[in-house]
């Protein structure tokens, strides 16, 4: 005997059927692991020529303190800071007055020794035509002729303080001796300066140089690189150089070693003071990458980092490849690395510790705000 199964029972075991399809198709999707999301950068090749840079000033090659020969009140300043001077233009005054006084003095004195020694020739001369005649003795004789020669000395002594004094007229305007540029001004009217005090700092026109610091450790390797100046108010202008003098001693408080590199031909545009990048170059063969430390990782013994194969999408299809590199250099804080990468290649840079080979991933991009 055959029982019909009722049509609202057999609706029933369909829909139980289908929801038993849909729990498993649940189940499986909840057991599959979530791509792990990561942060890449892509690989740009460039070539591996070692170049360093090093902050840097624009200075004159010669700047030189000077001052007055005399000492004086200064009475009149001439110039400002950059104030550009040729040779015999006055910079600054001293009052003359007391060297005047002292040159009146000295040709008063002059005048009374030139009576002096035209007295003591006179008296030579007649004591000379007496000795001729036998009518004095030779004792007297040489006795008036070393009076004379002591009076022609003190007149020639005088005469050569004179000289000095005029001398010091004259420097009492102090008196540019070179084309060039104020750099300092050291010295005000009323101010009481003493013989050689500077009073003006003044850098010569011609050649100026980048002065940058060393460290010590790369001190060695610079007259083997190629030198260049940057300036920072001309990016992309690049003024070679030569490196002309390095300082024998470190600075004690940084502890590096001042470098001097005079520019080759540089236009008109670097002025004095100028903020310039000294840039050491140095060529080497080959192609290499440049990589923040965060994506290094350790491979037997070795450096390796973790690449996202190229036909991966940001969506998380991709699986990771541990590919070994050659790490040649460290500049701050990033790598440079030979070997194992193209360009375009995309390399993980963070959490590269917790990576798996073969490990699905996704790129993490950064949230809009």
């Amino acid at each position: 005997m055959v029982r019909r199964v009722g049509s609202g029972t057999l609706a029933l075991g369909l829909l139980l059927g289908a929801a038993a399809l849909i729990g498993c198709k649940d189940e499986q999707a909840a057991s599959a692991p979530e791509p792990r999301p990561v942060r890449v950068t892509t690989v740009a090749l460039e070539p591996a020529d070692d170049t360093v840079r090093y902050p840097a000033v624009i200075r004159p090659r010669v700047e030189a303190d000077v001052g007055f020969r005399v000492a004086g009140k200064v009475v009149a300043r001439l110039v400002e800071v950059g104030a550009r001077v040729e040779p015999g233009m006055p910079l600054a005054r001293l009052d003359p007055a007391d060297i005047e006084l002292q040159v009146r003095a000295s040709q008063a004195q002059l005048a009374s020794a030139r009576a002096d020694a035209a007295n003591a020739r006179a008296d030579f001369d007649r004591y000379a035509k007496l000795a001729r005649g036998e009518w004095t003795t030779r004792q007297e004789h040489d006795r008036r002729k070393a009076a004379l020669d002591k009076a022609d000395a003190k007149v020639r002594e005088i005469e050569a303080q004179l000289r000095v004094l005029n001398n010091s007229v004259q420097y009492t305007t102090l008196l540019a001796d070179s084309p060039g540029v104020v750099t300092a001004v050291l010295v005000e009217p009323g101010q009481v300066v003493a013989q050689g005090q500077p009073a003006f700092r003044v850098a010569r026109l011609g050649e100026v140089e980048a002065v940058a610091n060393i460290p010590e450790q790369q001190l060695a390797g610079l007259p083997q690189r190629q030198l260049g100046v940057e300036l920072w108010s001309q990016p992309g202008l690049r003024i070679p150089g030569t490196l002309r003098e390095v300082s024998p001693s470190a600075d004690p408080g940084t502890r590096t070693y001042q470098a001097r590199v005079t520019l080759t031909n540089p236009p008109p545009s670097v002025q004095l003071g100028m903020t310039a990048t000294l840039v050491a170059r140095q060529e080497r063969g080959g192609l290499v990458a440049r990589l923040p430390l965060t994506a290094i990782t350790q491979k037997d013994q070795g450096t390796a980092v973790w690449v996202l194969p190229g036909d991966s999408n940001s969506d998380g299809g991709g699986r990771l490849d541990l590919r070994p590199v050659s790490v040649v250099a460290y500049a701050g804080d990033l790598a440079v690395v030979a070997g194992g990468l193209k360009d375009g290649d995309r390399v993980v840079t963070a959490g590269v510790h917790k990576l798996d080979a073969g490990q699905k991933v996704r790129v993490w991009t950064e949230p809009a705000r």
